[in-house]
């Protein structure tokens, strides 16, 4: 009986190889048709889709979002809640309730037996002292 020979294709010229190679290949071939199958089934994407021409990174990048002014902000927003707390609990109490709970300084002068007018000066007051501690930060 003869022995069976076993090729596989390189850029369309037969390659003899051994029968050890030759299933091998066709194992790892038939996984990845699997996998394809499994993901495509699945509505999944592969990676390997994204690297279409040998820049991976560059093509799961989105131009739109920048990186840079997300960070930037949440930093801001960080050194803005560390002054924030830095505020006596009247003065945050104020603060809160102008610019979060959007009440009016009539409102807040009444709750607080105070005339707006003097609701309004303290706020500038404490919009200041905010000003400074954050003037260093940015």
């Amino acid at each position: 009986m003869d022995k069976k020979e076993y090729f596989l294709y390189v850029k369309g010229k037969a390659v003899k190889v051994s029968e050890e190679v030759y299933k091998a290949y066709w194992k790892i071939t038939e996984h990845e048709k699997y996998l394809i199958k499994k993901d495509w089934k699945n509505n999944v994407t592969p990676f390997s889709a994204l690297d279409y021409d040998g820049h991976f990174v560059d093509n799961i990048i989105d131009e739109r979002i920048d990186l840079e002014k997300i960070i930037e902000v949440k930093m801001q927003i960080e050194e803005l809640n560390k002054a924030l707390n830095s505020l006596t609990e009247e003065e945050r109490d104020i603060i809160t309730a102008i610019f979060f709970r959007e009440e009016s300084l009539r409102s807040i002068g009444e709750r607080k037996n105070r005339s707006y007018q003097a609701i309004g000066k303290r706020r500038d007051k404490i919009l200041e002292k905010l000003r400074k501690l954050l003037e260093d930060k940015f």
